[in-house]
């Protein structure tokens, strides 16, 4: 606790009391001088606890937000890791040469070729793609022989060249 100071007065009582009667019943100029002091240390050191608390917040609402987005981020890698990817195919029957892209299906499932309604089977063994209708055997399918086939970049630079 700070020391209090006393007040030094080069006026002597009767001359205050003059001092007083000129002035009216204004403020006396004797009044209990308060340690400003101490309650601005104590006002400091509220203020350096709560920015070191709101600091403290904010590095765990960081760390939070890190781990949000780092998770985030794994998930959509692991999604494009995961899921089937188009590629672009070039086949030709009696003559005709055609690029469409193929999207391979879900975990075995039959792929399809974006335009057209038909399910697509790729036989990549035998570098052949069967079009086939729904109710239709492998056998009864249209069967064309692939030329070329190209990864995801080709088939996203063909979709957006082409006119949709």
């Amino acid at each position: 606790m700070a020391k209090q100071i006393k007040k030094a007065s080069l006026l002597s009582e009767a001359d205050k009391q003059k001092l007083l009667k000129k002035a009216g019943n204004k403020k006396p100029l004797t009044q209990p001088q308060t340690t400003t002091s101490a309650s601005a240390v104590g006002r400091g050191l509220s203020g350096s606890a709560n920015r070191l608390a709101t600091e403290q917040y904010t590095v765990v609402s960081t760390k939070k937000n890190i781990k949000l987005w780092l998770s985030l981020v794994l998930l959509l890698l692991m999604a494009f890791v995961i899921a089937p990817k188009p590629q672009l195919l070039e086949y030709h029957s009696a003559g005709l040469t055609t690029q469409s892209i193929y999207m391979p299906g879900w975990f075995g499932a039959e792929g399809i070729i974006l335009d057209t309604n038909q399910r697509a089977v790729l036989a990549e063994d035998e570098q052949r793609l069967y079009l086939c209708f729904a109710d239709q055997s492998k056998e009864q399918c249209a069967k064309y022989q692939l030329r070329q086939q190209q990864g995801f970049i080709a088939a996203a630079i063909f979709w957006a060249s082409s006119d949709r």
